[in-house]
C-alpha cells in the first residue's frame, strides 16, 4: 500500500509537469501574429508540399526551403501532442483509446480555430492530422506503460511521473533545436 503523502508528491508532480506544459503548448502555439487570417482546409496539402519540395498552391518548387522546413514543422507537430495524448489517457478513468485520441484532436481543431479567428497563426487541417497522430503516439505509449504495469494505474502513474518531465525537456530542446 502506497502512503498518502507518496500519493500527493506524486499527483503534485504530475499536474505541475502537465501545467507546465500547457504554458509552453500556449507559448509555441500561439506566439506568432499575422497580418491576416490564413486557413488550409485541404488534408494533406500542406504535408505533401513540405515533403515533395512543391507548393501545390502556387506550382513553385524550393526544395531546400520546403524539405528544411519540413522537418520542424512535421516533427514539431506531431512531438508537441504526444504529452497530451498520455495525459488524455492518463487522467481518464477509462482508458479507451478512441476517447483519449478523439480529445485531443478536438483540443487541436480548438486551437487551430483560435489561431485562425485571433490571426495567431494559420488555421491547417494537416497540423490538426499531425497532433492527432502525435496524441495516438502519447495515448498508445502510456497504454504500454500501463499493460507493463499490469493495469496498475498508481505503477502507471509513478512511472510517468518520473519519465515525463525527462521526456518533455528532451522534446522541447529538440523542438528549440530546430527551430
Amino acid at each position: 500500500m502506497v502512503s498518502r503523502k507518496r500519493q500527493i508528491i506524486i499527483n503534485c508532480l504530475l499536474y505541475s509537469v502537465l501545467a507546465f506544459y500547457i504554458v509552453l503548448l500556449l507559448c509555441i502555439l500561439f506566439r506568432q501574429r499575422h497580418e491576416a487570417r490564413q486557413a488550409n482546409l485541404i488534408p494533406l496539402r500542406g504535408i505533401i508540399s513540405f515533403l515533395t519540395g512543391v507548393d501545390l498552391v502556387s506550382g513553385t518548387t524550393d526544395p531546400a526551403f520546403l524539405r528544411g522546413l519540413a522537418l520542424s514543422n512535421l516533427l514539431g507537430n506531431i512531438v508537441i501532442f504526444v504529452p497530451m495524448g498520455v495525459y488524455a489517457n492518463l487522467l481518464s478513468k477509462k482508458k479507451a483509446v478512441w476517447r483519449s485520441v478523439l480529445l485531443v484532436v478536438i483540443i487541436s481543431m480548438a486551437v487551430e480555430v483560435v489561431q485562425y479567428v485571433f490571426m495567431l497563426g494559420i488555421g491547417d487541417i494537416d497540423d490538426v492530422i499531425l497532433n492527432g497522430i502525435g496524441g495516438l503516439a502519447g495515448v498508445l505509449l502510456y497504454q504500454g506503460i500501463y499493460r507493463l504495469c499490469k493495469a496498475d494505474d498508481w505503477k502507471a502513474r509513478c512511472i510517468t511521473a518520473a519519465a515525463a518531465p525527462v521526456a518533455g525537456a528532451l522534446s522541447f530542446l529538440i523542438l528549440i533545436g530546430m527551430n
